[in-house]
């Protein structure tokens, strides 16, 4: 959402000498060199706020042009994807559930033997500070951490981009599992991301916005980027955590808050069959209802209706 009044291009320190006309005559141009492309019917200082976001990164604590960020050719993240991140959405530039996504952050750090101080980490005031610092609306805020060279620590460094276009619903098809067990840097938020990236994208052929991960026993786990909750005949079930897939910092505080109870044990394929309602948990979307898995199909029922209403109104 937009408050007060859009933030400009009146202080270009950040760009280079050669760029500066460009976005002051073209700002569209220098966005889809970074892969974006903007409907015609975009106001222009809305389009500076889209460059200012892209152009600039929270580099080790300090606002940094995009063009000054290097990583060292040796660091262990660039070389073996030896690198975590968070991502979440703000809501008035305040990054939501923030403390929970920095302890999930440190709980992955732990699991995979990599160094993070927690003193380099951003606090939710330094988020919301660099937020602010580029843009009136609300964004996508990501944080990266690398885990560097032998004996010298990687870059901490964060982003912010555009909000998502929301889902009003999404539809899944079922996909066998990709990853092993015990396979930590493919089940947690790790630089090898590109494993969930691809099996989500293998069911659009079909028609479906994204996948539903089964385990080799026939029980399901998660879709390719979000928690899964089902209402069953005797209640809201979700997925027990079992180590093959992540555990959302949205889909915690659902469990634990939600004003209907909700069960994690496990839940075989076979039980979609009896399922009422179905909706996906993302901190970057909140509650998505699914309309369809595979040739069934369903309704966007009432208690979904009230928990995203229940969502919408808890204190962020």
């Amino acid at each position: 959402m937009i408050q007060d009044e859009p933030i400009g291009l009146d202080d270009l320190w950040w760009a280079e000498p050669e760029v500066k006309e460009q976005l002051r005559s073209d700002p569209r141009s220098v966005l889809k060199e970074h892969g974006i492309n903007l409907p015609m019917d975009v106001p222009v200082p809305l389009i500076h706020e889209i460059v200012r976001m892209v152009s600039l990164i929270w580099l080790n604590g300090q606002l940094t042009p995009r063009t000054k960020f290097a990583i060292d050719p040796f660091d262990d993240g660039l070389l073996f994807g030896k690198g975590i991140w968070e991502s979440t959405r703000t809501f008035d530039h305040v990054p939501w559930l923030w403390d929970a996504h920095l302890d999930r952050l440190k709980r992955t750090a732990a699991e995979l033997g990599l160094t993070v101080l927690p003193e380099r980490l951003p606090s939710t005031a330094q988020v919301t500070e660099f937020v602010k610092s580029l843009t009136n609306l609300d964004v996508v805020v990501r944080l990266n951490v690398t885990a560097g060279v032998p004996g010298k620590p990687g870059i901490v460094w964060m982003t912010a981009a555009p909000l998502p276009a929301p889902y009003a619903s999404v539809t899944l098809q079922t996909v066998a599992n990709p990853t092993p067990k015990d396979q930590p840097y493919l089940v947690w938020k790790t630089f090898q991301y590109a494993t969930r990236l691809r099996v989500g994208q293998s069911v659009r052929p079909a028609g479906f916005d994204t996948a539903l991960l089964i385990d080799h026993e026939g029980n399901l786990l998660e879709a390719s980027h979000a928690n899964i909750f089902l209402r069953l005949p005797s209640g809201w079930v979700t997925p027990a955590l079992n180590g093959c897939f992540l555990p959302g910092t949205l889909r915690g505080f659902v469990v634990k808050n939600a004003p209907l109870p909700i069960r994690e044990e496990k839940v075989s394929i076979q039980k979609l069959s009896d399922c009422l309602e179905v909706f996906l948990t993302n901190s970057n979307a909140g509650i998505v209802p699914v309309t369809q898995i595979d040739s069934r199909k369903y309704a966007v029922g009432a208690e979904t209706r009230r928990l995203m209403e229940w969502l919408d109104q808890t204190e962020r």
